[in-house]
């Protein structure tokens, strides 16, 4: 954007620096690429899940990108996004973890917004593309089979969920990343992202969950990331869902912050009244004990 500025008199133009271009960077021959451009040809809703740090954020922009190069209008649904709106002083986001009772309302108001925006844009050539950790129990009523007019939308084969796997260098990668990003950010939101020390007391959270499905075995000492053990866990938690594991062995190297796009792209998100009637609701439905239980088990599916 240029902007005009007088001195003296006379009008000089001051131009802005130009924010980084987002490029495509998948490679048309990787595996990764063939199946975004099937998502692309064949899909209406494609939600990525997985661990912070896996890559969930960069995939999306990709995709979003590729959506656009084939002439469909991107609409996003992202965690960090759709949670805002539900916290209050009453429910605060605290040494960063989201309260409980923000984390159930944001996945009730979520199925009934994937079913509005699926009637709006029914006859469009719109993609829905998403972004859910599941982890703590944030979305995953994604994945978890309701008696709704949301699950019909949510088992079609037109609604794909694709869970990124790194390898074990990948992953390192990403987490040495992740400390440059956050103490030098190119995008507001890179501030917000999980830093080094919580994605790997995350992962140990995740393998905890791994134990109690009887996935792997339990350790006397802190699990080393395991990508074997990461996909098999989040298969469990897709089972009902068509779902694809990317293997990501290769690491990928944005030009622009993960979170920049070509053009703002709609971003699904509750209005104030609508957070304020599901929390009361929710509110008389269950106590914070009972979130919090559910929070706990959240690999129950």
């Amino acid at each position: 954007m240029t902007v005009c500025a007088i001195w003296g008199g006379s009008v000089r133009r001051a131009i802005r620096p130009k924010r980084p271009v987002t490029e495509l960077i998948l490679q048309p021959a990787s595996p990764i690429y063939q199946t975004f451009a099937d998502f692309v040809d064949r899909a209406k809703r494609v939600f990525f899940v997985g661990l912070p740090g896996v890559g969930k954020s960069l995939l999306l922009q990709q995709l979003a990108l590729m959506a656009q190069n084939a002439g469909r209008r991107a609409h996003l649904l992202q965690w960090d996004t759709a949670r805002q709106p539900f916290e209050t002083s009453k429910y605060p986001l605290k040494n960063g973890a989201t309260h409980p009772m923000v984390i159930k309302a944001t996945g009730i108001w979520m199925r009934q917004a994937i079913v509005d925006w699926s009637e709006t844009h029914i006859n469009s050539d719109s993609i829905l593309i998403g972004e859910a950790p599941l982890i703590g129990n944030r979305l995953m009523e994604l994945v978890r089979p309701y008696a709704d007019d949301a699950e019909a939308i949510l088992q079609a084969e037109e609604t794909q969920f694709a869970a990124p796997a790194p390898s074990r260098e990948v992953r390192q990668i990403i987490e040495a990343s992740r400390e440059r990003t956050i103490a030098k950010p190119q995008h507001e939101n890179e501030t917000q992202d999980a830093p080094p020390d919580l994605l790997r007391a995350l992962w140990q959270d995740l393998h905890r969950a791994a134990v109690r499905l009887r996935l792997t075995e339990a350790r006397s000492d802190a699990a080393p990331y395991s990508p074997t053990i990461y996909a098999a866990v989040y298969r469990h938690l897709l089972r009902h869902r068509h779902t694809q594991i990317l293997a990501v062995d290769e690491p990928l190297k944005p030009t622009a912050s993960v979170y920049e796009f070509d053009g703002e792209l709609p971003q699904l998100r509750a209005a104030p009244t609508q957070a304020r009637e599901i929390l009361a609701r929710l509110e008389s439905m269950i106590s914070v004990e009972q979130a919090q239980a559910e929070a706990a088990r959240w690999y129950d599916v």
